[in-house]
């Protein structure tokens, strides 16, 4: 898996490396050269603004499952988390699984009660994607004027908002329907596990798979039950991804483009869609989508277009992963069952 890892990461910057040389190098490098290092040094107290309030909805959320544990705990199974999301593909998707094993691990709890907590934090921190990037659409539409007419995009972008609501209802309501699908897919999971590694396959049988499910469920009802807690959780989401978008302004204005705080937060919701990128953490695919979403947004030229998203990113997205690295090695030191103890 690590080699898998280093190998898509080494792929990834080989195509945002064309991507460059695509759009021009000389001008990318020479707009990112003229940036304020003193102001640019603020889009990192802004990812660390970031990363603090949405360690603090991992805190809520688990304290509800659990007893309060140190926040040095949380924010490193936070981290080990960022870390997992940002280097392997499709990681924003498919780490929570892994993650909720972690969990599990240091917080000695159920795996469902881990999953339900992970899932929940998780939620509540894409939330402001839609209620801030819903804020930020709207004052493009229709109170800034931007380069094009965007109107036209309009219904694309509801239709989008209104798929991912449908989505989330179908999962919180019709357990049934969510349970089936799981039940296929173990099914078909087991019938592989059972030619590759039989020792494995009876994890897939069908009434471990709705014991787990159901033990999931439980969990995310009492999760959801404590309104205060959630309530305090959204709120410390909504100032992260604040600070998310604060990182994007800060990085423009490094390089002399000052755009409007309200494109900032258009463009951050848009570079979202760089994630259907199989590589890890959108590399390439979120830098591409960001750009092109900074010059739909603002007059500015291709190359300071990626000039300012190569520089939110290594704010955003390699400074992170610097950070979580670091946490996930300091962890494990603390880890409370050791090999030679397991």
């Amino acid at each position: 898996m690590k080699r898998q890892a280093v190998v898509a990461v080494a792929i990834s910057l080989l195509l945002l490396v064309l991507f460059v040389l695509t759009v021009g190098w000389k001008e990318v490098l020479a707009a990112i050269g003229r940036a304020n290092v003193r102001l640019y040094m603020l889009a990192f107290v802004a990812t660390l603004c970031c990363l603090l309030c949405r360690t603090l909805v991992w805190h809520r959320l688990l304290s509800i499952v659990d007893k309060p544990r140190p926040y040095w705990l949380v924010g490193g199974l936070f981290l080990t988390a960022m870390f997992a999301k940002y280097v392997t593909p499709y990681g924003q998707v498919t780490s929570g699984v892994g993650i909720a094993a972690v969990v599990s691990r240091y917080y000695d709890s159920a795996y469902e009660e881990a999953l339900a907590a992970v899932v929940g934090a998780d939620f509540l921190n894409y939330v402001p994607y839609y209620t801030f990037g819903s804020i930020g659409f709207a004052f493009v539409l229709l109170v800034y004027s931007p380069p094009i007419d965007l109107s036209q995009y309009a219904p694309m972008a509801a239709v989008i908002i209104v798929a991912v609501l449908l989505f989330t209802a179908t999962v919180w309501l019709r357990h049934e329907l969510v349970l089936e699908a799981f039940l296929r897919l173990a099914t078909g999971l087991r019938r592989v596990l059972e030619r590759i590694a039989p020792d494995k396959a009876d994890h897939f049988r069908r009434e471990n798979v709705v014991t787990r499910f159901e033990g999931f469920y439980t969990t995310l009802n009492l999760v959801s039950r404590d309104r205060r807690a959630m309530s305090i959780a959204l709120v410390y989401a909504h100032v992260a991804w604040l600070a998310f978008a604060a990182a994007l302004y800060i990085s423009a204005a490094a390089v002399g483009t000052s755009i409007p705080f309200g494109v900032a937060m258009a463009a951050v919701a848009i570079s979202k869609v760089g994630f259907v990128v199989p590589t890890p953490g959108g590399l390439g695919g979120v830098e591409a989508a960001l750009a092109g979403a900074l010059l739909l947004l603002f007059p500015m030229n291709s190359a300071v277009a990626l000039a300012i998203a190569l520089l939110y990113r290594f704010a955003t997205y390699w400074f992170t992963i610097l950070l979580s690295g670091l946490a996930s090695i300091a962890l494990t030191l603390k880890d409370p069952l050791p090999p030679e103890a397991s």
